[in-house]
């Protein structure tokens, strides 16, 4: 596997200690997100905690869109960290949206480190009613 591949690798600790989720510097992330395809759109919806709107970037091209975000971890002044937080985390998320979308129409919001995406279908593609003679 290179590593431009989408990873998310659990290690175990030393000892009987549960696996860690533990990021590793450089590494690029898939991140969770769920999908509802109705009649007239398919929505989708990213979790990209910590993430900011200047560091997303959203692109729909030959059928696929792609998510790419960076989390930077600004620890505020006169704070002091729990842990040892990596500097910045990378997120890619690639989807093949095939020819039924319109890219022109795609709408996207971030709130709440959720990106929620509605891709709108092309009207030759949304269910009909045929009336029947």
């Amino acid at each position: 596997m290179s590593e431009n591949n989408e990873i998310c690798c659990q290690t175990k600790s030393e000892g009987n200690e549960p696996a860690a989720l533990q990021v590793r510097p450089g590494a690029t992330y898939k991140p969770a997100y769920q999908s509802r395809y109705s009649d007239n759109a398919w929505e989708v919806s990213v979790n990209l905690p910590g993430v900011l709107k200047e560091h997303l970037d959203v692109t729909i091209e030959n059928e696929i869109l792609q998510v790419k975000a960076t989390r930077l971890a600004d620890t505020p002044e006169g704070w002091r960290p729990l842990a040892d937080y990596p500097a910045e985390k990378h997120y890619r998320l690639r989807l093949d949206v095939g020819p039924e979308v319109d890219p022109s129409g795609v709408t996207a919001g971030l709130e709440d480190g959720v990106l929620k995406l509605a891709l709108p279908l092309r009207e030759e593609v949304k269910p009909r009613t045929i009336e029947v003679q």
